[in-house]
């Protein structure tokens, strides 16, 4: 069952802020990506955890590619197979 913007999205939200160590209210999702200071292989490694969660093959680069937390929800929300 495919999975909506606003699950992708807070799912994101929660991983990102416990590898950052910071409250999940302080990762707006317009906030670029790069500005949570996570190392690569943090971020590959939540993008392998995401994979896992929607079911689906993702690039290893797409939070470098899209930017943002938003725009991330956005792509998998509308290219995800139904």
């Amino acid at each position: 069952m495919p999975k909506t913007f606003t699950e992708i999205s807070e799912w994101i939200v929660a991983n990102i802020s416990k590898h950052a160590g910071i409250d999940p209210s302080e990762a707006a999702l317009d906030t670029d990506i790069v500005n949570f200071r996570l190392d690569s292989l943090i971020l590959v490694n939540i993008t392998t955890e995401l994979e896992e969660y929607i079911g689906m093959e993702l690039s290893p680069s797409i939070f470098w590619e899209m930017r943002t937390i938003a725009a991330t929800s956005q792509w998998i929300a509308e290219n995800q197979e139904i």
